[in-house]
């Protein structure tokens, strides 16, 4: 009569495959480690990499490879006050959100106006300026209201809130749109006559009319606000952020650094 046959193993192996399978068995299962933060990287690296257009005068501006600005010396002030190093990244203006979004770079410090759309994607710290929306425009074709650009050519820079400003209110009356890169750019055509108006923030327009001869600036026709940027993940940072704005809100520094780079307001 034939037995079946049994295969014994020594106890010790025994035991040793069993912890194996319920080692192996427990990693199947376990919860991934967590990824490290924006905010923890930051602590760790004692850097923050904000990302920067380097082409918003008098916000930011690049002399030679250095940036300077309001943007740049608040930035430095911001680093110093989180016990950090800001270094800049320059971006197109037209690429900067999804510089942010896509993780290239830690935060936005380069004067991005809020709007409904841009907050959908990326959160929006507590105001540190107000950019309300306006017009520069040649001494011999005054320029007082949005209606009076009616039929002309009007320059934006590609991507701000004032090319969102022109194309929302405006784009059916305005006889053209030219958009460019850099609002400098904008400026020097309205100075040679290719443009009739460049829609922009008035404290932008404000710094240029300053340093061009025959130019002149509206009065503010829609109030906006700009702010420092993360993503909408990094809530302990931007707590962080906010805490030092409100900071230098407080003990004047935002105030001296308006006078530095704007002057004088009307």
């Amino acid at each position: 009569m034939n037995r079946p046959i049994r295969i014994l193993l020594p106890a010790r192996r025994l035991a040793l495959g069993v912890a194996t399978l319920m080692l192996a068995a427990l990693a199947t299962h376990a919860p991934p480690a967590a990824a490290q933060g924006t905010m923890e990287k930051i602590r760790a690296s004692k850097v923050m990499v904000a990302g920067n257009s380097g082409s918003y005068p008098p916000f930011e501006m690049m002399q030679g490879n250095k940036l300077v600005g309001f943007d740049a010396d608040m930035a430095e002030e911001l680093g110093r006050r989180m016990g950090v190093t800001i270094k800049f990244e320059i971006i197109d203006f037209k690429g900067i959100i999804a510089a942010l979004t896509s993780k290239r770079v830690d935060v936005l410090i380069s004067a991005v106006t809020w709007t409904p759309e841009r907050a959908e994607r990326m959160a929006f710290s507590v105001p540190y300026y107000n950019a309300g929306i306006g017009a520069l425009y040649r001494e011999r074709t005054p320029i007082a209201k949005p209606e009076d650009l009616a039929g002309k050519v009007v320059g934006v820079q590609l991507g701000s809130s004032g090319e969102l400003f022109v194309r929302q209110k405006l784009g059916s009356v305005v006889k053209e749109i030219k958009t460019y890169d850099d609002i400098i750019l904008a400026v020097k055509d309205l100075e040679a006559g290719r443009v009739e108006a460049v829609v922009n923030p008035i404290p932008v327009l404000r710094h240029n009319a300053r340093a061009s001869a025959g130019v002149r600036f509206t009065e503010v026709w829609d109030n906006r606000v700009v702010g420092i940027n993360t993503r909408k993940e990094d809530t302990d940072l931007m707590a962080e952020i906010n805490r030092h704005l409100e900071a230098m809100k407080k003990d004047g520094v935002l105030d001296r650094l308006d006078r530095k780079w704007f002057g004088t307001r009307n």
